[in-house]
């Protein structure tokens, strides 16, 4: 195992599984691809059903990649320090898990980690499942680690 990919949206959640992802990647001698989607604002609001409207522009595209890459540089210091890490700011061109599948399969991921949200009722109804959508298409084993928030709505 040489090359695992680690995704986060940035989310307390999503945090769970870096201890895990850590212990792998120096189990393997690995390099971690430590992996955030930016979708793009006006469709993440309509799908999130933010209160808030937001004009589609490269400005803001662009401050948001430099605020995702900001943060995982800081996660990247703050929770692999002393591995091989790349970071990876990924535009979504189609959806978020499908941007994840086609990054695993151009990098010949030997796996990919994520952390599940544990959503349930209507949230999961409309926000679906990404870390399930994810493990029907990638090409390479998927480890999920379980966030200790459970959301029951």
């Amino acid at each position: 195992m040489k090359n695992i990919v680690v995704t986060t949206d940035l989310s307390e959640e999503s945090l769970q599984a870096f201890a895990t992802a850590r212990e792998i990647a120096q189990a393997f001698s690995a390099t971690i691809e430590l992996v955030a989607v930016v979708e793009d604002p006006a469709q993440a609001a309509m799908i999130y059903a933010l209160d808030y409207p937001v004009i589609p522009g490269s400005e803001i595209q662009d401050q948001l990649r430099t605020k995702v890459r900001r943060d995982l540089e800081d996660f990247k210091k703050d929770y692999f320090d002393g591995l091989r890490v790349n970071v990876q700011v990924l535009e979504a061109e189609s959806s978020v898990h499908e941007t994840i599948v086609e990054f695993a399969r151009r990098s010949q991921a030997d796996l990919v980690i994520m952390s599940s949200h544990g959503r349930a009722g209507i949230s999961r109804f409309f926000i679906g499942s990404v870390v399930e959508r994810v493990i029907r298409e990638c090409p390479c084993p998927i480890l999920t680690v379980p966030s200790v928030a459970r959301e029951n709505v």
